[in-house]
């Protein structure tokens, strides 16, 4: 701020001292009421303050527009990569899912694969431990062969006859050929004749008895019978029906001339006669059979004979006896009955009643007694050689 300073006159020198010092109070006051009265502002400094508020908004507001387009090309490259962001954790959690997938997969393969791996192993382990067993078997066999004797090559060749006999027992159910086995076994003891064996016999002469106690079933021989049937059933004659030529006989015309009332009387007589036929018949009286139906009943007894073969070699008795009953039926009902059908009928009911079913006895107590015999002598001749 400026201030006109009012200047004072020299005063002269050669004033006294009071009047000085009254001159300097007068001036002192005079200075502090001058700058106590401020000067009016300027009016050109008024006038740059009345115009700067409009540039000053203007700047404000294209600041704030700057700052404006600046935050919303921010906001929009924020969406920008916080979407490429997303699209980027969304493709790598599929990859990871794929990849756990994957590892899943390779785990569940890995698992298969030691599974069958130890699977392998187990039965590797198992055949080699099979191996050993054989080997150690083939030792002691060859073991025994190096101190053998004659009568322990019998004892071993009785033991497999027993296990055939009992063998042949169920396989063939028959009586014969295992009771001539167990018989030979018994004369090879008889050569034997070791006290030692004694055990063994007694259970041997048990099963025979046992075998000859049983009965036996001639199944050859019914099986073969039972195609003799068949075969005569051939030869038999059915109940045939009427001929046609007998029934519509031509007449022939002796001449061509016409014929007189006799003659055709005579003639109508005959006929008569031979439509009306009167027959005693005590069975009841059946449909007269076509040569179709006549074809279709033998097939079925030679079915039903069959059906029997069958039943027998099966020892299945009810089926056995149902056919061969049907089979006498049907000879009953449909053929002549003569000397050769009743004699067919006969054997049917004979045949019939016979049992069909092998009974079979239990020879396991001579294999029994037989292997405990040579489990012994193995154990003797084992201890033997470990003692040496």
């Amino acid at each position: 701020m400026v201030t006109d300073k009012k200047t004072t006159p020299p005063v002269a020198e050669d004033k006294q001292p009071g009047a000085k010092a009254a001159t300097n109070a007068t001036a002192s006051a005079t200075t502090k009421k001058t700058a106590a009265q401020k000067p009016p502002p300027k009016k050109p400094t008024a006038e740059v303050k009345k115009g700067f508020p409009w540039v000053k908004t203007l700047l404000v507001l294209i600041l704030i527009g700057a700052l404006a387009g600046a935050g919303w090309l921010g906001w929009t490259e924020w969406q920008t990569q916080i979407n490429s962001r997303a699209g980027q954790s969304d493709s790598l959690q599929a990859d990871m899912a794929a990849l756990e997938r994957k590892l899943q997969k390779q785990q569940q393969l890995s698992q298969q694969t030691v599974k069958q791996q130890n699977q392998i192993i187990g039965q590797l382990e198992d055949q080699l431990y099979a191996v050993k067993l054989r080997l150690n078997s083939q030792a002691e066999r060859i073991l025994q062969l190096g101190t053998a004797s004659r009568g322990d090559w019998m004892l071993s060749e009785a033991a497999y006859l027993i296990r055939l006999a009992n063998q042949r027992l169920q396989v063939e159910r028959s009586i014969e050929n295992p009771l001539a086995i167990l018989e030979n076994v018994d004369n090879i003891f008889v050569q034997l004749n070791d006290p030692e064996l004694i055990p063994v016999r007694r259970a041997l002469a048990e099963d025979i008895a046992a075998l000859r106690m049983t009965g036996n079933i001639d199944r050859e021989g019914i099986f073969l019978e039972l195609e003799a049937i068949s075969a005569a059933i051939k030869e038999l004659s059915i109940i045939a029906p009427a001929s046609q030529a007998e029934t519509a006989k031509p007449v022939a015309d002796e001449n061509a001339q016409a014929p007189s009332l006799l003659d055709s009387f005579e003639r109508f007589s005959q006929k008569l006669g031979q439509l009306i036929v009167v027959q005693k018949r005590q069975q009841p009286i059946e449909p007269l059979l076509t040569n179709n139906e006549q074809s279709i009943i033998q097939n079925n007894l030679y079915l039903l004979l069959e059906q029997a073969q069958s039943a027998l070699l099966k020892e299945e008795q009810i089926i056995y006896r149902a056919s061969l009953e049907k089979t006498a039926a049907l000879l009953a009902r449909y053929f002549k009955l003569n000397s050769q059908s009743q004699a067919l009928i006969e054997r049917l009911t004979v045949l019939s009643e016979r049992p069909v079913i092998q009974g079979l006895p239990d020879i396991s107590g001579s294999v029994a007694a037989v292997q405990t015999m040579l489990t012994l002598r193995q154990n003797r001749i084992t201890d033997e050689e470990q003692q040496k």
